[in-house]
């Protein structure tokens, strides 16, 4: 664990190699890498255990590599379910937050081409800026440490804005802190990143990517609306095992724009295999110089008081269970699911993970993959998507009970039992209580005057629960929430 800047930073500095997202692989226990044997019986125990992920119905694509080498490669089940098109490794997919290493990437590129430095004050690029974020600096903003909002009130990604609207909505808003005095995640930071590139380069964001970037990676498959996509190729993301529609659909409604509410945060779509270009040419100095990859991979400031990850510019900075360095990203929009991790002390070994079903179990197979590879006797755990669905009031077992339950004290139909006594019972782990009530709250403001439509119970013991507006809308299913049972019939986890 990584316990104090100071007591660790001579140490991370060693540890910073390229990398990128949430789950990466080792193909071996040992620092230095054998091929043969080791490689054939490592192979025959991912694809055992991806086998089953896929017999039960989980949808993704994955890649393993190691020391410069594609070690494993392959898609899961259907990115396509009305046509039956079956996911593979070239299925496109949205990274969601691993954008943000684009845009951090690029930003340091002109800081090598004298076009600006890390240090600006960004009331170098808006003079009219409010006097509380003058001093505000581009570090700051690429760290999460600048006091800007996270997100903007109706601030939704598909929510067309002008770049003057969504500036006067930053300029305007009150600072979450003091800037530098700590970290709290921004989306909204990423995006003012993305605008000062634009004012510098006088491209628009996507454009200066594609042409400085992604052609000279060979990365065809990523971008917003520029690549002549194959919409056939393009996974269509589920919720409440319904179809959400793709983002570049969606696009298409707002006049073929992309929303400064999701441009240089999130959003890009990508696969796998172009992902791991990017990480190759960056590994070879294709793209930035040496100097300023290991800033961008440098482990800048601590996430919380005793966290043990630390911020780069766009990477997370941690250490594995085994003591190695680690640098990570993953990105979601709570339907899909991307992460990239790299090892680079353990056979510089890579994994890329994405789905088009985000659940509590299909986040984390990149991370089973992870504990496979370097425990043999490790089972690891497979998400079982088969559900069944049960209509509102439905109650064949104990945990659709407490669900009920729930549910009516959500929706204030159920004034006798309060929120604080359902935890007590049914939620055991004291330190989740807090999140919870949060969870709670802010799921009754946003569902007020709604109904249950349904509850899928899905075999690993987790459930969506669908709600309705009166006017029978659902705005891109965000009604849609599960819970996570244990054994004993008690609630470990929630989300939404």
């Amino acid at each position: 664990m990584v316990t104090s800047i100071k007591k660790k930073s001579k140490k991370m500095r060693n540890l910073l190699i390229p990398m990128f997202g949430i789950i990466v692989l080792l193909t071996s226990c040992k620092r230095k890498g054998t091929t043969n044997p080791e490689n054939s019986i490592l192979k025959n125990r991912i694809e055992s255990y991806l086998n089953k992920c896929d017999e039960n119905g989980v949808s993704g694509s994955i890649l393993i590599a190691q020391e410069g080498k594609i070690l494993y490669s392959r898609g899961l089940g259907l990115s396509d379910r009305n046509k039956n098109i079956s996911t593979t490794k070239e299925t496109i997919f949205t990274i969601g937050s691993i954008t943000k290493q684009f845009t951090a990437t690029a930003i340091l590129k002109l800081q090598e081409e004298g076009k600006l430095s890390v240090e600006d004050s960004i009331s170098k690029f808006f003079p009219n800026i409010h006097q509380d974020k003058k001093n505000i600096t581009i570090h700051q903003l690429l760290t999460h440490t600048s006091g800007i909002i996270g997100n903007l009130n109706n601030g939704g990604d598909f929510v067309l804005i002008e770049k003057e609207d969504f500036l006067s909505q930053v300029i305007n808003s009150p600072l979450d802190f003091y800037p530098g005095s700590k970290h709290k995640y921004s989306n909204v930071g990423y995006s003012v990143l993305a605008i000062i590139l634009e004012k510098i380069t006088q491209q628009s964001y996507e454009e200066y990517l594609q042409q400085t970037f992604f052609k000279k990676a060979g990365m065809a498959n990523t971008g917003y609306l520029l690549p002549k996509w194959d919409k056939t190729k393009i996974a269509r993301p589920y919720k409440c095992e319904e179809d959400n529609g793709t983002h570049l659909e969606k696009w298409k409604t707002t006049s073929n724009q992309v929303s400064y509410h999701l441009k240089g945060n999130g959003g890009i779509l990508s696969t796998p295999s172009d992902l791991y270009k990017w990480y190759t040419a960056l590994k070879e100095n294709q793209i930035i110089s040496k100097k300023s990859f290991d800033s961008l991979v440098y482990p800048h400031v601590i996430t919380g008081k005793n966290s043990p990850y630390y911020y780069g510019y766009g990477w997370i900075i941690s250490e594995s269970k085994r003591n190695t360095k680690k640098v990570w990203h993953n990105g979601s929009n709570n339907i899909n699911y991307a992460s990239f991790i790299q090892l680079p002390e353990e056979n510089n070994t890579v994994i890329i993970y994405m789905t088009n079903q985000l659940r509590h179990d299909t986040k984390g197979i990149g991370i089973e993959v992870e504990k496979l590879i370097f425990d043999e006797n490790y089972q690891p755990i497979v998400p079982k998507m088969n559900s069944s669905k049960y209509a509102a009031g439905e109650e064949p077992n104990e945990r659709m009970v407490i669900i009920n339950k729930f549910v009516s004290i959500l929706l204030k139909k159920n004034t006798e039992e309060s929120i604080e006594n359902f935890m007590k019972t049914n939620v055991p782990n004291i330190d989740k209580h807090k999140s919870f009530k949060m969870y709670f709250n802010d799921m009754q403001e946003e569902f007020t005057d709604y109904r249950l439509v349904h509850t899928l119970e899905y075999e690993d013991y987790t459930y969506d629960i669908l709600l309705e507006s009166k006017q029978g809308v659902i705005e891109q299913l965000t009604p849609c929430f599960d819970f996570k049972f244990n054994n004993q019939n008690k609630i470990i986890d929630f989300g939404w």
